[in-house]
């Protein structure tokens, strides 16, 4: 697997760049942490690069296809994006995963899926809470719950945002145990999760000096 981000930029509503020729290089169970002050536009990054956010230049590609050679939808189950608060849905998170397994593009998809009740079982999820209304359940169990069905979905690439800020420690170094195995684009604000976990990082920085457009710039250590 080679994923690939070419000098991604993405502009504000004011026409000035959010952020500006990002480019990032990740192979399988490679993980790249992003950090930055807030409003830099870590978050949006990864929205554009899953397809959910349109950005204005840039290249994607995923084994050396773009987005559309995939079709948008299957691009989205093999680079899927995890959000850090999930929306808080109606019925239960097992209802949830019935319907995403009857998505056409997941059936497109060439892995077999897994059981994430199983997944988040490591992770100290009982059963129980999948048949429990997401509106009952903790910020961190829905945490968890919603990995568990992106791993369960086998993607190529996982874009995380900030996915264990709601655990526990223990149960954080769990989670991350599990995340090793997969190739990661990772949001986090802690500094020693980035030394656990991270082949390279990448920091977005502001650009206010009031001398050029550019926004955020890109800095990658390895």
């Amino acid at each position: 697997m080679r994923f690939q981000v070419v000098d991604l930029s993405k502009k504000k509503p004011d026409g000035s760049y959010l952020f500006k020729d990002v480019s990032i290089s990740l192979r399988e169970r490679e993980i790249i942490t992003i950090t930055g002050p807030s409003g830099v536009g870590k978050t949006t990054l990864l929205k554009c690069i899953a397809e959910l956010v349109v950005f204005e230049e840039g290249k994607l590609y995923l084994d050396d296809k773009s987005p559309e050679q995939y079709d948008i939808p299957l691009w989205r189950t093999r680079v899927m994006y995890v959000p850090q608060r999930p929306v808080i849905m109606p019925g239960t998170p097992f209802a949830f995963h019935e319907k995403i397994r009857s998505y056409a593009a997941l059936k497109k998809n060439r892995s077999a899926h897994e059981d994430p009740i199983e997944i988040s079982a490591r992770w100290g999820i009982n059963e129980e809470l999948w048949h429990s209304d997401w509106n009952r359940l903790s910020g961190g169990e829905m945490q968890r719950i919603m990995l568990a069905l992106a791993l369960s979905c086998k993607p190529d690439v996982l874009l995380l945002d900030e996915p264990t800020s709601a655990l526990d420690s223990e149960t954080c170094f769990l989670v991350e145990e599990s995340l090793k195995e997969y190739a990661c684009i990772w949001v986090t604000h802690d500094r020693e999760q980035e030394r656990r976990v991270a082949h390279k990082t990448l920091r977005l920085e502001k650009q206010d000096n009031g001398l050029d457009n550019r926004g955020g710039e890109a800095i990658i250590n390895i």
